[in-house]
């Protein structure tokens, strides 16, 4: 009988000792997560001209996606399209910078689907100059005060 007590007060105190334990990993894990920002609430801005955010969503429009990448993909497109349509209203050329907000999780998604495009090598300068001002926008100096 005493050592079934012994086996039932273990099996008790592990069971608390495991609660706790289990309740302060998450108590540090809310913590964790309210201190960083979340990559829905961290803005890039990434700076290129006109001709590049077209030729950038002529190379997505190239991209073979999956059932699961749509949403992912509609959204990217829709930012690059709307920042487009804006900068033709403003009547800016080709050639004239144009600055684009998204958050940090469609840049990511941005980069992975075009990263998967298949271009011709007359593209790369534009295809790199198009990655470098998404990179750039990513800087610590950056984006130092572009969270909402």
């Amino acid at each position: 009988m005493q050592l079934f007590r012994a086996i039932l007060a273990s099996v008790v105190l592990a069971t608390v000792l495991t609660s706790v334990s289990i309740a302060q990993q998450q108590q540090q894990q809310t913590t964790l997560t309210t201190e960083q920002p979340s990559p829905q609430n961290t803005i890039l801005k990434p700076t290129m001209t006109l001709g590049d955010v077209l030729f950038a969503i002529n190379v997505l429009n190239t991209v073979e996606i999956k059932g699961n990448e749509v949403e992912a993909f509609l959204d990217v497109k829709n930012v690059l399209v709307k920042a487009a349509q804006e900068a033709q209203k403003a009547k800016k050329t080709e050639s004239d910078p144009v600055t684009i907000e998204m958050n940090l999780l469609t840049a990511n998604n941005f980069l992975t689907l075009f990263q998967r495009a298949s271009i011709p090598g007359s593209a790369a300068e534009r295809f790199q100059a198009v990655k470098q001002a998404l990179y750039a926008s990513a800087s610590p100096q950056q984006s130092q005060g572009q969270k909402r």
